[in-house]
């Protein structure tokens, strides 16, 4: 008879066994073609194969717990909202922080249409709740905010909102938005491609990959550069270069914890308790912010690894999508598989047309590279983003990915799991699902204008420039 564990064994054993899956995902994904070509990361294939084998598939069948013991099933639930803090935390660390100026010129194009887009997705999610999914399938108010958490914001969102969730009686919300994060997540791949395929061989549309010479196609979520940075060579400081990023890190979500606390302080002071509820996750990004500024104008920003931020986070997320995916509810997405219907297509056609009617509107040059990145992040998340980018532009002959990568230093600590993200959900409860609503739609047409006219304006300036000329 084994012995029952301790908590600290518990924990200890849930964290080998998550190393076990990530190789075991690995493998799968090695020798699978179908799942390499459609950029399905290593991780998220872990966390299906931890479903299967758990309680609700191979435990169906043999009336176990699957193959995972039950402490090692309740500690993994925990791990998503705790884990998220880590890889938010980590954004900013290791960066080079451009000058503000420098920052919203290259970014501006991309931050407005990604902008834009999210917005799209909390308007027409909460019309299609107020005035079908509410009425007819009994979904809560707030699930208005849940196609732009899991579209724009993916698995690690959703699995970080889960406290928030339960707070305000929704816990259900949870497993709906893993499984539309996982549905979008395949949408953005595969209706990328084809998209991609018909800029390619559309004569009204010009592309970099038409004029660039012969490159591999051989791309790889897993090797794709998130954002431009700097990475320093280590040096021999008495610290291990792993070892200091994680204390940076640590001490990013400390300081988040210190601005939710005084933020939670000033809004109860004010008669509010809309704070209340709000996670931790998005103050990590300004955490994370704040120690690298502080790091850069001390002069000790070359000591901070990149590799080393990253590879912490990676494991993070990494483990935050196993655990976060292999204890979500079948039975919940099977009871919810109208709003699943619904909320995919609303997702998939609103960025679809959004880019082809409005992309070009907002980028200037090369309009479909740039596009196309944010089409791929309102899809799944910023990875897919540069994967479909560099089929259009192999080359990266464009200024697309630099953009693109500067673009989520201004977008994500706001969209996409950051700001406004968290606080859709206690709005909602506090103001209504339909004033929520009235405001994204209002925000929506005023950041397309704002995007359109920059986007004009640039142009008159540059033909004025060159006539002077």
């Amino acid at each position: 008879m084994i012995a029952r564990l301790t908590d600290a064994q518990t924990v200890g054993l849930a964290v080998v066994i998550l190393g076990v899956m990530f190789a075991v995902g690995w493998i799968v994904r090695s020798r699978t073609t179908v799942l390499r070509a459609l950029f399905v990361p290593s991780s998220i294939i872990a966390g299906f194969l931890v479903l299967l084998l758990g309680p609700q598939v191979l435990g169906r069948f043999t009336g176990t717990n699957g193959l995972f013991p039950s402490e090692v099933l309740e500690t993994w639930r925990v791990l998503p909202g705790l884990l998220i803090n880590v890889v938010f935390g980590a954004i900013m660390i290791g960066k080079t922080l451009p000058q503000p100026r420098q920052l919203w010129h290259a970014a501006a194009p991309h931050a407005l249409f990604g902008t834009f887009l999210s917005l799209g997705q909390f308007a027409l999610a909460g019309l299609a709740v107020l005035f079908l999914l509410g009425p007819v399938f009994g979904l809560p108010p707030e699930a208005g905010g849940l196609l732009e958490m899991s579209f724009a914001g993916g698995h690690g969102t959703i699995a970080g909102m889960g406290q928030l969730f339960d707070d305000v009686g929704t816990p259900e919300l949870v497993d709906l938005g893993l499984g539309l994060a996982t549905i979008s997540m395949i949408t953005g791949v595969a209706v990328g491609s084809l998209l991609v395929r018909w800029a390619v061989r559309s004569p009204k549309v010009t592309v970099m990959r038409n004029a660039a010479p012969a490159a591999t196609e051989d791309y790889d979520v897993d090797r794709v550069r998130v954002a431009p940075a700097d990475v320093h060579p280590p040096r021999e400081d008495g610290i291990h270069p792993t070892v200091l990023a994680l204390a940076l890190v640590a001490t990013a979500i400390l300081v988040a914890v210190g601005l939710l606390w005084g933020l939670r302080w000033v809004a109860q002071t004010l008669g509010s308790d809309l704070l209340d509820t709000f996670p931790l996750f998005p103050l990590t990004v300004v955490g994370g912010f704040l120690v690298q500024w502080v790091a850069t104008r001390a002069g000790q920003a070359d000591r901070v690894d990149k590799k080393a931020v990253d590879g912490i986070s990676a494991v993070a997320l990494d483990a935050l999508l196993v655990s976060a995916i292999g204890t979500m509810s079948l039975a919940t997405l099977g009871a919810n598989v109208p709003a699943l219907v619904v909320f995919t297509l609303i997702g998939v056609l609103w960025s679809v047309v959004t880019l082809l009617w409005l992309g070009r509107h907002f980028h200037r040059d090369h309009w479909f590279e740039h596009g196309i990145a944010d089409f791929g992040q309102s899809q799944g998340n910023v990875a897919t983003g540069f994967v479909l980018a560099d089929m259009v532009d192999p080359a990266r002959r464009t200024t697309t990915a630099n953009d693109y990568g500067y673009k989520q230093l201004a977008y994500e600590p706001l969209f996409g799991g950051g700001l406004v993200t968290a606080l859709s959900v206690p709005l909602i409860t506090e103001f209504g699902l339909p004033t929520v609503t009235i405001v994204s739609v209002v925000l929506l047409l005023a950041t397309g204008v704002w995007g359109i006219r920059r986007r004009r304006e640039g142009i008159i300036g540059t033909d004025t420039g060159n006539r002077g000329k």
